[in-house]
């Protein structure tokens, strides 16, 4: 069996968690520090929070189409030609945190929209996949795997990559090189992203005030499909304990946050996002977490006696004020630069209102990116709602999770395509990162290029003091790809036309040094 196959075939030996003195904790995995996700020369120190939106989120009703108002609040007086959409549902069009002329965000969401403004929110308009199923259980099982809609995969697309790098887990696991869980869930059950070909590459802690240490049991196990069980908890609880000495240590050494997470006690959100940035304080090496807010099946009391008001709009105003208090606290503790916080629901609701106040199961949605590096431009286009109930998928979610393990974890496309899919296209979610060397990249204003993203030609307009001055094309890892010039210019505005077709997909660096002045800016290879 080919190695692929394997990964992203095999079946775990258990998924049980187990809930030890009020504190759940998941015996399915434990390993190591994260170090071995990333390739040799890239940053180790860049941590991803995944957000996970429990039930179908209402794209709609998120980020809102506002040049297609109109079509929304049709109510069926113009007969078959304009049948009705969902004008109970939407609220009031002067409410809406407008980006853009096309589109605009919940009221709730102010905090989404400070952020968007800040350009460290980044958008995919469309995510979703061939083909989809608007089962709860099996879509949720697709987006955790990385699957293909007729796909069946035990294994989770972090858990795949993982493995990879983690071939002999779980023996010898923790050790002196990685000593730290590789993933943690905060909550009661290990996310499925994690999950590799023998267990989860993750465990779960859902309470950092109360550490017990799992009872692991002795004396031989039958050689029978129980004792085998029986065998496998016990070394995973094992794991489990030599892992919690070290949450434990850094829930103790992280600091409390002097600002304000919402007090949201239903969601539990804001809990989740501060026990995640207290930990990563604390020094915790572990480079994945994953939260969950839940109640995004809306299919009845969408909304409550106003469109503004009811289930959907509360749990908006916690996710947006949750994540805005979470990027607040890292900033504080100075982790803002090594945090990516990204957001994914099993899929979105129909153009159409139910006689419920709610909506249906529906297709494509909308993905967040939260980072200094994002892309702050929105990536795809809403289709004329007139004529569909479900909006289809435009970009492929799975090429977004393979362009932030290239982007954010420097990961080979060539190994993309083997634990996700060999259709894998780059999409720009990221514009600026951080190099090998921990060198920031910020947006030169004096660099401009165009077209960007490009296929091969870019054209790049500098502009420069009479002086010495040197262009160069860097890679993310900061290694040297091409001097493209390196001479004395006169003052004004230069134009280059580079040839970059050679370039493999993904995120590259224009440098400028001009006498002693240097500047950067980000250019994005995209086929």
């Amino acid at each position: 069996m080919k190695r692929r196959d394997f990964l992203k075939s095999s079946v775990p030996l258990a998924s049980i968690p187990l809930y030890v003195g009020g504190m759940p904790v998941s015996v399915l995995a434990e390993t190591s520090n994260m170090r071995a996700l990333t390739n040799a020369g890239c940053p180790t120190d860049r941590v991803l929070v995944l957000v996970f939106l429990d039930g179908g989120n209402d794209g709609i009703n998120t980020l809102i189409p506002i040049d297609q108002y109109d079509i929304l609040m049709r109510d069926g007086s113009g007969g078959d030609s304009e049948p009705e959409r969902r004008p109970d549902l939407m609220v009031p069009e002067n409410s809406i945190h407008k980006i853009s002329d096309n589109d605009g965000f919940h009221p709730g969401m102010e905090e989404f929209k400070n952020l968007y403004t800040e350009k460290k929110l980044g958008i995919i308009r469309n995510a979703g996949y061939p083909n989809p199923n608007k089962s709860h259980f099996r879509s949720t099982d697709i987006w955790n795997t990385g699957s293909s809609s007729e796909e069946y995969i035990s294994s989770g697309w972090l858990g795949r990559h993982l493995s990879k790098d983690h071939s002999n887990y779980p023996e010898n696991y923790p050790n002196e090189n990685f000593p730290d869980p590789l993933a943690l869930t905060i909550g009661r059950t290990t996310s499925h992203t994690c999950q590799g070909p023998i267990m989860n590459m993750g465990i779960a802690v859902n309470n950092l005030n109360s550490f017990i240490d799992v009872k692991e049991g002795d004396g031989e196990t039958p050689d029978t499909p129980y004792g085998h069980e029986l065998a496998y908890i016990r070394k995973a609880s094992k794991l489990t304990n030599d892992y919690l000495d070290s949450i434990e240590k850094a829930a103790n050494k992280g600091r409390n946050s002097n600002k304000s997470y919402p007090e949201d006690t239903a969601s539990g959100l804001a809990n989740q996002l501060e026990t995640v940035a207290k930990l990563i304080d604390g020094g915790l090496q572990t480079r994945i977490y994953v939260v969950r807010i839940g109640g995004f099946d809306t299919h009845d009391n969408q909304v409550e006696n106003s469109p503004e008001n009811g289930r959907h709009a509360y749990l908006l105003d916690s996710l947006s004020k949750s994540i805005a208090a979470f990027q607040s606290d890292i900033i504080e503790k100075g982790l803002e630069e090594r945090v990516l916080t990204m957001t994914y629901s099993e899929f979105g609701r129909r153009v159409f209102q139910n006689r419920s106040s709610g909506t249906d199961h529906g297709e494509a949605a909308p993905m967040f990116f939260i980072s200094p590096f994002v892309n702050p431009e929105p990536i795809g286009k809403m289709p004329t709602l007139a004529v569909v109930d479900n909006i289809e998928w435009e970009y492929d979610f799975r090429s977004a999770y393979g362009s932030i393990l290239m982007d954010w974890f420097c990961v080979e496309e060539s190994t993309i395509k083997s634990i996700l899919y060999e259709n894998f296209q780059y999409i720009p979610i990221l514009l600026g990162t951080v190099t090998s060397n921990g060198e920031i990249i910020k947006q030169a204003d004096n660099i401009k290029s165009f077209p960007n993203p490009f296929k091969d030609w870019v054209t790049l307009e500098i502009k420069i003091d009479t002086g010495p001055v040197r262009l160069y094309l860097i890679d993310s890892n900061g290694r040297l790809i091409k001097e493209i010039i390196n001479k004395n210019l006169t003052s004004g505005i230069h134009r280059i036309r580079y040839n970059a077709g050679k370039l493999k997909n993904g995120l590259y660096f224009i440098k400028l040094q001009n006498n002693k002045s240097k500047f950067s800016r980000s250019i994005i290879k995209y086929n």
